[in-house]
Parts: structure tokens; C-alpha cells; sequence
């Protein structure tokens, strides 16, 4: 009888945020939102959400924090390599992005001593949690429980963070496919899955601790994230 009110919640839940993301997709084609509006649409009504399904729960607060992989025994779990992994994305960008020569101009100034850090704390306060915690802590660990399938929630999971990238690679004046439908799908598919697949993975591989996708997040996207905030100061 447990497993079938378990059940119950999975697919309940997994089938209320799938239909959440649709929505918030066809909402963003209609106004793009900027990074901390995300903290109410991927962060705050989702989590309300959650916990007003757990409100009967002995613990509605701690479970639903659980649920989506913050948890007091487990938020240490998989960050040194997390770290070693985010750190080795980091380093790959410098040999292989065509944006490698902006990258190391901005680490062989001076100026890298204060943005990398700066952009550091902006990462894990905007995209790096808001998008990790809707993504992985929400989707995919709804997926993978009610599919007992967690490869399957990972690989679902990244299509649809690749499709979240969508409308901003064909309405945001600084993507390169800005404009062009067929460029953003491409970019977005291919910037979104591979990421997701990466970030997904660690997810699963830390026992769901929310907090080392969060990091990696926040270290493969550190050096872009400078290089903008230099070129906007100048």
C-alpha cells in the first residue's frame, strides 16, 4: 500500500511539472525573464508546490527539501569530485572554445583575480541553483522515480533543458542564432543535452545532492560569465 500511495506522488508530481515546464516555455517565446525572476518561476512555485502535495507528510518541510536533493546527511556527498570535474570543463574551455582567445586574455590580466570570483557568487546565486534546482532536483528526480529509470530521467531530463535554452538562442540579441529558429534549436539542443547529460549524471552519481550539479553548473559556465562581465565594464 506504501508503494502504491509513492507511485501515486511520482506520477502525480512528474506529470504537474511536466505540464508546468510547457507552460513556462510557451511563456518565455511570449517575455524572456531575467535570472533572479527565476527565483519564483524554477524555484519558489515549484517547491510550493511540492510541499503542498507533503503537507500530510510527518515532515512536510525536510521531506520536500529531500525531494529535490537538499538534505542536511547528504550535502557534502560527491562535491570534491564535482569540484575536480567542474575545474576540468573549465580547463577544456581554454583549449577548445572558440572563445578560448577572450578566455585567456581575461586570465592573463589582472583583472582575473577579482571577476572569477565575482562571477563565481553570480552563478550560484542565478543559474547555476535556480536552473539545478527546477532541472535536477524537481524533473529528473520525479522521472527517475516514477520510471525507476534514472539514465532515462537523465536523458529526458537534458532534452528538455535544452528546449528551456530555446527561446533566449532565438530572442536574445547576444546568442549567436539570435533571429534565426533552425541556429537556436541547434545551439540550444546541443549546448542544453550535453550539459544536461553532464550536470544530470553528476546529480545521480552524488546520490541526488542537488548541491554538486550546482557546482559543476557554476564552474563550466565561470569563465564565459567573466569574460561578459569584463566586456561590459569594459
Amino acid at each position: 500500500m506504501e508503494w502504491d500511495k509513492k507511485s501515486w506522488v511520482y506520477g502525480w508530481e512528474a506529470t504537474i511539472f511536466l505540464l508546468y515546464f510547457l507552460l513556462y516555455l510557451g511563456y518565455l517565446f511570449w517575455s524572456l525573464e531575467s535570472e533572479f525572476v527565476h527565483w519564483l518561476t524554477l524555484v519558489a512555485v515549484p517547491f510550493l508546490i511540492i510541499y503542498l502535495i507533503r503537507r500530510g507528510q510527518q515532515s512536510p518541510l525536510g521531506d520536500s527539501l529531500a525531494a529535490v536533493g537538499i538534505e542536511k546527511n547528504n550535502w557534502r556527498t560527491g562535491l570534491i569530485w564535482a569540484l575536480l570535474i567542474g575545474l576540468g570543463l573549465s580547463a577544456l574551455q581554454l583549449a577548445a572554445s572558440n572563445k578560448a582567445p577572450a578566455l585567456w586574455d581575461l586570465i592573463l590580466s589582472g583583472k582575473a583575480f577579482y571577476l572569477l570570483p565575482l562571477a563565481f557568487i553570480l552563478l550560484i546565486f542565478t543559474a547555476a541553483f535556480t536552473e539545478e534546482f527546477f532541472f535536477r532536483g524537481v524533473i529528473q528526480t520525479r522521472l527517475g522515480d516514477l520510471f525507476k529509470n534514472r539514465i532515462f530521467a537523465v536523458v529526458i531530463t537534458s532534452v528538455l533543458f535544452g528546449l528551456y535554452h530555446l527561446p533566449y538562442a532565438y530572442l536574445n540579441p547576444r546568442w549567436p542564432s539570435y533571429g534565426n529558429f533552425g541556429a537556436a534549436l541547434a545551439a540550444s539542443l546541443g549546448q542544453g543535452i550535453v550539459g544536461g547529460l553532464i550536470l544530470g549524471t553528476v546529480f545521480e552519481r552524488s546520490k541526488r545532492n542537488l548541491f554538486a550539479s550546482v557546482l559543476v553548473h557554476a564552474l563550466i559556465n565561470l569563465l564565459p560569465a567573466a569574460t561578459m562581465i569584463k566586456f561590459s565594464n569594459g
